[in-house]
């Protein structure tokens, strides 16, 4: 799974996990090895803008030398309609609670200005989730900035599937759909105000995003994704990367021990910082060569 600058980093860190063409040395893109085994380990985002494509070459170049390809979740499931209407479903109060009712007077009415100004109809967001409304929001912003095109997750699943390879997913599509529809409960009032705050600043935040990949600036693309969400989010940066990535990572170790060369691409966010996949993968032992 949209930082922004300092306490605004929730909307573009969920879909964060950027990947654009380079002519740097650096890629967002590992190759994880011991005793002989080896994988490539990258990030992904769900949508990109056409300016950021194509990705580098050792993407392209990984994924020949891949047998299967790792996704978080299963993608088939993902993009299947029921599962679709599953996630509506949870990103939208089922109990008869109220979004007016769980946030400020004033902050409620802020939303539906923003809804106005977009030309959308007022109240729409009344029985969402904080998590549905933020994502509305971010998918609004993604269309007038003209986000549309297939992240690499998609691109490289699609090609598995017409290749023959074999495809799977690091988690279930009902776990990967509960860590989505429960971020802001608890604290709507600041998830949301925050939210609000951030959609301004979309298309400042991705060209950021996007340059830091484009020349393998880790430390930058930390401090705007992970250091902010850690010290501002600190629940959902606990649910959302943490808990994820101790659930992942001996899953990859495991990937590690055979002799299939797999290629895993999850969110840029799960792979860097001080909790990230690759400081836990270097710290035991596993040598990490970035391309």
């Amino acid at each position: 799974m949209v930082p922004i600058l300092r306490k605004n980093l929730l909307l573009p860190s969920l879909f964060l996990l950027i990947f654009s063409s380079s002519v740097f040395a650096e890629t967002s893109l590992w190759k994880v090895s011991k005793e002989g085994q080896y994988l490539y380990l990258g990030g992904t985002v769900h949508m990109l803008s056409a300016k950021d494509l194509p990705f580098p070459k050792a993407f392209d170049h990984a994924y020949s030398d891949a047998a299967a390809v790792v996704l978080e979740t299963d993608m088939a499931k993902l993009q299947d309609p029921a599962t679709q209407f599953q996630l509506m479903a949870q990103l939208s109060y089922q109990d008869g609670r109220l979004l007016n009712q769980q946030i400020s007077e004033q902050l409620y009415a802020d939303l539906n200005k923003y809804l106005q100004e977009r030309g959308l109809i007022p109240n729409m967001f009344l029985t969402m989730k904080p998590a549905g409304v933020m994502l509305t929001m971010m998918a609004v912003e993604f269309q007038r900035l003209g986000i549309s095109q297939q992240g690499a997750d998609t691109v490289y699943y699609n090609r598995a599937v017409k290749d023959g390879k074999s495809v799977a997913g690091l988690e279930s599509i009902e776990t990967h759909l509960g860590f989505i529809g429960n971020l802001g409960e608890g604290n709507e009032e600041q998830f949301l105000r925050q939210s609000l705050d951030n959609v301004k600043k979309t298309e400042e935040m991705m060209d950021k995003i996007v340059k830091d990949w484009k020349q393998g600036n880790l430390k930058g693309l930390e401090k705007t994704v992970v250091a902010d969400m850690r010290r501002y989010y600190p629940r959902v940066y606990r649910s959302l990367l943490v808990e994820r990535n101790l659930n992942w990572l001996p899953q990859i170790k495991r990937m590690l021990t055979t002799e299939e060369v797999e290629l895993v691409l999850v969110g840029a966010a799960h792979l860097i910082g001080p909790d990230g996949i690759l400081k836990a993968l270097n710290a035991q032992g596993y040598k990490i060569e970035q391309l």
